[in-house]
């Protein structure tokens, strides 16, 4: 098993909400000037014409990767493409209109990047679509995910100060968000546009509805099993996923559910392979047309694949794993469907 490599404010107070280390050898990307033209924001400009698994591969050290995979795929098989010499990335998410998002996890120094866009489908050194810097340094972003108009939320730590930063569609440069939510953690975002939070400090899952900063419900309490709950994903019927490092374990929660509510399912145990997992080291997405459940193993250098019904002590239906793969701490992931 890997050694936690993610220490920081926000791993003191709980095992999933945001831990990243400082990035040997990585620099920040060139980041577009402010006002320059964005090739984001077009419509469907990045569909994906086969469904993908993407992998935000930290490969500590040694530059990192965004890789993808046939959402099929399974064993030790290649990526169909490889986005290279990327700082971080922590975590990923998609829009079909702005492309890729990631958060590069340690910000350093002035000029890097705390958050990046990709067109779908790129290869090898390829430049960003948009690179938002101006964040405090030091500070980690550990979380993305883009609503249903292309805003872009990133979950920043710096410090003892929490945020979620949104900014508008196509925003680059050292640029201000548009509005901030005093909070941070797993961020999801469903087709209502309501933002779920993963908040490890008060181990819940906080709801935000659309464009408010302002919670308006909650799922936690005895009854949630939730200790650290890190990473969160909602599905196509609004059924909320959550992995908890505490418990290495993922819960589902009903459409609608809040308060101190049970899981429909949870699925825990040694057959899992869910293992070795630290601040936001789990990525979670769930299909939203089959309704596989994706989790990122970096304990294990793994994307694991469990059926939609899975439930209990059972083993993935799916495993990316091997030297083909090139997977070397992969810390998120998100789907392309």
């Amino acid at each position: 098993m890997k050694p936690p490599y993610h220490i920081g404010a926000v791993c003191i107070a709980m095992a999933l909400a945001a831990c990243s280390g400082a990035q040997t050898g990585s620099t920040g990307n060139a980041i577009p000037a402010v006002g320059a033209p964005q090739t984001g924001s077009l419509a469907g400009a990045h569909r994906a014409s086969a469904a993908l698994i993407l992998v935000a591969n930290e490969n500590t050290g040694l530059g990192g990767s965004i890789r993808e995979y046939a959402e099929s795929a399974d064993g030790n098989v290649a990526p169909s493409t490889v986005i290279s010499h990327i700082n971080g990335p922590y975590a990923i998410a998609f829009s079909s209109t702005e492309g890729i998002g990631i958060a590069n996890g340690n910000i350093a120094s002035g000029g890097q990047s705390g958050a990046e866009t990709f067109a779908l489908g790129t290869t090898g050194n390829a430049q960003q679509l948009t690179g938002i810097s101006c964040f405090n340094k030091p500070s980690q972003t550990n979380a993305v995910a883009f609503d249903g108009t292309g805003n872009l939320y990133v979950a920043d730590v710096s410090g003892r100060a929490k945020a979620i930063d949104v900014f508008a569609p196509g925003a680059s440069g050292c640029i201000s968000p548009m509005r901030t939510i005093p909070e941070t953690g797993g961020l999801a975002i469903d087709s209502n546009n309501v933002l779920y939070v993963a908040n490890k400090t008060t181990a819940t899952i906080d709801l935000f509805p659309s464009g408010s900063g302002t919670m308006e419900a909650q799922i936690g309490g005895s009854n949630t099993g939730l200790l650290a709950p890190s990473t969160v994903a909602v599905d196509a019927s609004l059924n909320v996923y959550v992995f908890d490092t505490m418990t290495a374990t993922i819960s589902e929660f009903a459409a609608g559910a809040h308060g101190n509510v049970a899981p429909v399912r949870t699925i825990f145990g040694s057959k899992t392979g869910l293992s070795g997992g630290n601040g936001f080291s789990f990525g979670l997405a769930v299909s939203k047309t089959s309704g596989e459940i994706f989790v990122s193993n970096p304990g294990s250098n793994a994307i694991l694949g469990f059926a939609a019904t899975a439930s209990g002590n059972v083993a993935p239906i799916q495993t990316i794993a091997g030297s083909a793969t090139g997977l070397s701490d992969p810390l998120g992931v998100a789907l392309a469907e």
